[in-house]
């Protein structure tokens, strides 16, 4: 573990770990790179039956935070929630995808409500083209996750296709009607060219060199986020662990103001989601 009193939180917003995979493995490149923590997010398991599946994928999410808290001594959030694409799975299983996951919603809020969790996502909306009625579900599910995280006061993170300023606009509104403050919706996997319009809704950046130059050079606030997704047969899908902190050397090295840039990415946002008590030991 790090030494407190750091100015910055070297803070990944999005991570999918597996404990088939490299998990501590991978947790060890993202701090040997100066990571201080990350936003654990749960990782869908297609191997799963219908049967039981969110409380085996939570249970396994929130054991491997457990494991890290312990193992390597630091605190991080948790995200969990229905992976958008599972809506495919219910409906090929005969049973009701908005019922389905609705109830996984209320069960991740329970795991919040008990302090084993942070945040709900990812949600949203798949990010390919779909049938109306897919796509006014999915956003049928997004507002209850939203109405849920009004009621405990946390953040959700979203997974939706690419977005223009109508996305964005219609997912303000659905913050509105939900009565979720704006600033508690992340999007996630968001677009450098997306911090162009105005909105209170949080970006998350994937932290590629180009991406993170780009979003830097915006004068916006902006999080990164690896998407690090730790599959068995790959090593790794999206990019490495180590990526965000390595993008934070990177971003020191070339701008003159990078402490701008780290105060809101590493700093501002991530107490502003998740609360300054997740990231005492870092400050």
């Amino acid at each position: 573990m790090k030494d407190a009193g750091h100015e910055y939180i070297i803070f990944d917003n999005h991570m999918h770990l597996n404990p088939k995979g490299r998990f501590l493995e991978a947790v060890d490149m993202f701090l040997k790179a100066g990571g201080d923590t990350f936003n654990l997010v749960n990782l869908p398991d297609n191997s799963l039956g219908t049967e039981h599946y969110y409380e085996t994928l939570y249970e396994r999410t929130v054991s491997m935070s457990r494991i890290i808290r312990e193992e390597k001594e630091f605190d991080l959030p948790v995200t969990l929630g229905p992976y958008p694409l599972d809506y495919f799975r219910f409906e090929e299983s005969g049973k009701d995808p908005v019922e389905e996951m609705k109830r996984a919603i209320e069960l991740a809020c329970r795991y919040i409500s008990e302090g084993e969790a942070n945040a709900i996502g990812e949600v949203g909306r798949p990010h390919f083209p779909v049938p109306e009625k897919v796509l006014a579900d999915s956003n049928s599910i997004t507002l209850y996750a939203m109405e849920k995280a009004a009621d405990l006061h946390c953040p959700v993170v979203l997974h939706t296709d690419d977005l223009d300023e109508n996305g964005y606009r219609l997912l303000e509104r659905l913050a509105d009607q939900a009565g979720l403050d704006r600033g508690m919706v992340v999007k996630h996997h968001a677009m450098p060219q997306d911090l162009s319009i105005e909105t209170q809704i949080r970006r998350s950046i994937l932290a590629s060199k180009s991406n993170a130059r780009i979003a830097s050079l915006s004068g916006k606030p902006f999080l990164l986020e690896t998407d690090y997704v730790d599959d068995p047969a790959l090593g790794w899908k999206v990019i490495p662990p180590d990526s965000v902190p390595r993008r934070a050397i990177m971003l020191k090295s070339e701008l003159e103001n990078w402490q701008a840039v780290f105060s809101q990415a590493f700093r501002v946002i991530p107490i502003e989601l998740f609360g300054e008590e997740k990231f005492q030991a870092f400050l």
